[in-house]
């Protein structure tokens, strides 16, 4: 039968991400949306300097730069006593920056057909096709039927609710977190300049990322116990909400809430392995911690470029069976950078020891500009896992 060489579900930035490297190397490459573009995306829209280098890769750093994003050239924090620190990107040459998921996502989507990538939107992908224990294929839908597509290789790249990685059995909800988020869009928002914000307290933690000089995203991450006072007013929720930050609330005063906003949790998944015989999981199907250090959009990137290598050779050489290598090769990418993960959200759980912590990184820039680079990704996650670190931050 005839087959595909590779069908990726999903449009987001790992699904086009992986399509573009795929079919960079040669593969005949049928990427697969339920969406049509541009499509809205719940998200901190804030993206770390690491994402350039992966941009250019994919030929797409130019229609971003198009776009003209907001830069971000550092993240202020604000611990629940209020007590501010800001860390800035001194590595890279290009700062971060922030851009709505709605335009970036577009322009990564025309990188892709532009590579020769077949995009089909509209079309749900309603199950996988399986012979002998591997994925050889989806069935999927449009306006013109159902269809079935088969392939030598599928990769899921379906988001948080990844059809592919739960069809296999592979993802499932975090068995102690229950975070949600809710984003919105305000503009005439007062203080804002080229860095992130994080404000952390009253229960959880608030983020901001400007879009312009006088709008941002502005979202906050709180326990599920929390999300029942929405009682079905989400914007409602969300406006109350945001007193929790007062120096915030302080600063949407005067703005205006451009469009409802959206919710969305809960956040943290668990994928027990990110590969089965005939398929790969990329981007937030592959698991999602948590989006506190910002790094979901640049980790969508930087998994594709992991899996592009390995899912080249396997089809190369026809061994489609085991893709364990992949599992090898992005737990040694992403282990540290999830510690680290795990480690700031137990500090900031405890106040006091919020509070602690960001005293002596506002008497330590050195620390926070290091603290900062990490959450960019061009500084070893693991340089913040050491004794030495921990004696800087807690101690000295």
């Amino acid at each position: 039968m005839n087959a595909r060489d590779v069908v990726v579900v999903g449009g987001g930035p790992a699904g086009t991400a992986s399509a573009i490297f795929l079919r960079q190397t040669g593969h005949d490459v049928l990427l697969i949306d339920e969406a049509r573009f541009p499509r809205d995306k719940v998200c901190g829209e804030g993206v770390s300097p690491e994402a350039w280098r992966l941009l250019d890769a994919l030929g797409a750093a130019e229609s971003v730069r198009a776009l003209e994003p907001w830069p971000l050239r550092g993240m202020a924090l604000t611990s629940p006593a209020g007590v501010s620190f800001t860390g800035r990107y001194l590595g890279p040459i290009e700062a971060g920056f922030a851009i709505r998921r709605k335009a970036f996502d577009l322009a990564l989507l025309a990188a892709a057909r532009a590579t020769g990538v077949e995009v089909r939107e509209a079309t749900r992908v309603l199950d996988l096709l399986f012979e002998a224990g591997r994925v050889t294929g989806v069935v999927c839908q449009n306006n013109a039927g159902t269809e079935r597509l088969n392939a030598r290789l599928v990769i899921g790249a379906d988001g948080r609710r990844s059809l592919v990685a739960r069809r296999l059995g592979l993802l499932r909800e975090h068995r102690s977190l229950r975070k949600f988020a809710v984003r919105g869009y305000w503009d005439g928002v007062e203080g804002l300049a080229e860095q992130g914000e994080m404000h952390v307290g009253g229960g959880g933690y608030c983020g901001v990322a400007p879009l312009s000089a006088r709008s941002a995203n502005v979202a906050f991450v709180l326990d599920r116990a929390r999300m029942r006072e929405a009682a079905g007013d989400v914007e409602g929720f969300y406006r109350s909400s945001l007193r929790r930050w007062p120096r915030m609330a302080e600063r949407l005063q005067k703005a205006v809430l451009l469009e409802p906003p959206k919710a969305i949790g809960p956040l943290a998944l668990e994928a027990e392995r990110v590969s089965a015989p005939g398929a790969l999981l990329v981007g937030d199907a592959a698991g999602f911690y948590d989006p506190f250090t910002g790094e979901g959009i640049t980790l969508a990137l930087r998994s594709a470029e992991l899996v592009a290598p390995i899912a080249h050779e396997a089809l190369a050489a026809g061994r489609l069976a085991d893709l364990s290598r992949y599992d090898r090769a992005r737990h040694a990418a992403t282990r540290d950078k999830f510690r680290l993960n795990r480690l700031l959200q137990t500090t900031v759980s405890w106040p006091a020891l919020a509070d602690s912590v960001a005293r002596r990184l506002s008497r330590r820039p050195d620390l926070a500009d290091r603290l900062v680079g990490i959450a960019g990704d061009f500084v070893p996650a693991r340089s913040a896992l050491s004794l030495r670190f921990a004696w800087d931050l807690l101690i000295s």
